[in-house]
């Protein structure tokens, strides 16, 4: 009969351990995928972005973090959360036009397929894509690229990811990579977006 406790004993253990090791390596943020930490981007694009600050809520994270005059900076009010950072533009330009771009959501790896859209004949250095994430259906992507900028939109299922510069022209021309703020719908109020003055 001890025989039998002990290994019922020793099987619940087994199973406990098992559980805790699946709910700690398997923590989902609701959306299937890995949960990941503040400190963690929700959106990468391309290989060639620096995340400078991560989930900044206010002006004053960004002067902690060592951004210069972040008063000066055109970031929407009101949004909650929101990342800073910069691109090695060649680089990222370069990929656009191929067509492929990695992209990372959530921890997770994926694919944006691109297309250039044709509807200016010059050749201005500013051009504009639109294409999806490849296996998610509900994907929709929005890019505009141009020298040093990079703005537009990336929709995954129910939530859409905002990238945009944030620097005002003259300080952005004075910089081979001037700043760019990306955040998500779900760190937006309601109603519409205005700059910070």
């Amino acid at each position: 009969m001890k025989q039998s406790h002990v290994g019922g004993i020793a099987l619940l253990v087994c199973l406990i351990v098992v559980v805790a090791i699946a709910l700690g390596s398997g923590a989902q943020d609701g959306t299937g995928s890995p949960a990941a930490d503040d400190n963690t981007p929700p959106l990468v694009i391309g290989d060639t972005m620096t995340v400078l600050v991560t989930g900044a809520a206010s002006l004053s994270d960004l002067a902690a973090a060592g951004i210069p005059a972040p008063e000066e900076l055109q970031i929407p009010k009101g949004i909650k959360r929101y990342d800073v950072v910069t691109f090695d533009h060649a680089a990222l330009n370069r990929q656009v036009r191929e067509g492929v771009l990695p992209l990372r959501i959530h921890g997770r790896d994926y694919r944006l397929e691109l297309q250039r859209m044709n509807f200016e004949q010059i050749d201005d250095g500013i051009d504009s894509y639109e294409g999806t994430i490849v296996g998610v259906e509900e994907s929709d992507v929005l890019l505009t690229t141009a020298e040093n900028v990079l703005t537009g939109s990336i929709t995954f299922g129910h939530e859409t990811f905002w990238i945009s510069g944030i620097e005002p022209r003259a300080r952005a021309e004075q910089s081979a990579s001037p700043l760019h703020v990306i955040y998500s719908s779900k760190d937006v109020p309601a109603g519409p977006l205005v700059p910070i003055d």
